[in-house]
């Protein structure tokens, strides 16, 4: 029997997962350590958390803070994808482990690329005023590369075990990555343009941590396994999964989409 997984579905679980997993990096990394540090959470947006009153190791902590928990819910949600049986579980627990090791590794490529962002060493980026930014950038540029390939080539081997392989799996294999990569991207972007802080944001924290960093289920949903050995996984249409993803990011949009001040 081979497997067969719904677009819709997927879809749903991307309206829902990627707006979740974005303030979990954005509420429970930046926002949280700021106020655990004694800053002041003067903004909350979508994409972005503006934080003042600390400078110095406090300024860095909470700007490697959102990577940081990514890491976190990435490997913690991996365990418990190793123990899950049931077909649904396991396919939200993978994608919300490759979602988040995906993001952490592309902060580092971005941030040594650039030199903007959380890592960035550049002008207005998390970890300015470092000493030898260069050597930091590179380091950067040299581990996010390293790690993403090896975490793409892990998504890749979990999804077989779940799907299996074969010309049987390619149109589910797509249908997974693919259209959770498209549904997180496009959902990021209708939201990142209500940003009241302009394009900018939208560019660098929306399109880079959707798109840019979830870059992988790209080469995961053409990934090619020639071992014609399916496997009776499923995933039928589910309507309140459909319905519970789009409120959410409807949610996420209306609440978080202009930003809140405090």
């Amino acid at each position: 029997m081979k497997p067969n997984v719904d677009l819709l579905t997927i879809l749903g679980l991307s309206m829902a997962i990627h707006p979740l997993l974005t303030m979990w990096h954005e509420i429970g990394g930046h926002a949280v350590a700021c106020a655990a540090l004694g800053g002041h959470v003067a903004t909350i947006g979508a994409y972005y958390v503006d934080c003042t009153g600390l400078a110095g190791w406090r300024s860095v902590v909470v700007s490697c803070a959102g990577v940081t928990v990514n890491a976190v819910l990435a490997v913690w949600a991996y365990a418990l994808w190793t123990r899950a049986t049931q077909d649904r579980a396991r396919l939200v627990l993978w994608l919300i482990w490759v979602s988040e090791a995906f993001v952490a590794a592309g902060y580092f490529a971005f941030s040594g690329v650039s030199g903007f962002g959380d890592l960035g060493t550049g002008e207005g980026g998390g970890l300015e005023g470092l000493p030898m930014p260069v050597v930091i950038r590179v380091g950067e540029l040299l581990f996010g590369i390293a790690a993403y390939i090896l975490l793409v080539r892990a998504a890749i081997r979990s999804l077989n075990g779940m799907i299996g392989t074969g010309p049987q799996t390619d149109a589910v294999r797509k249908t997974i990555a693919h259209g959770f990569y498209a549904g997180a991207g496009a959902g990021a972007i209708l939201v990142g343009l209500l940003n009241p802080v302009g394009l900018i944001i939208t560019i660098m924290s929306a399109v880079a941590s959707s798109f840019g960093g979830l870059a992988g289920f790209i080469s995961v949903g053409y990934a090619i396994a020639p071992l014609d050995a399916p496997k009776p996984f499923s995933l039928a249409r589910n309507r309140p999964v459909i319905i519970g993803g789009a409120a959410i990011l409807i949610a996420f949009a209306a609440i978080l989409g202009r930003s809140l001040y405090f």
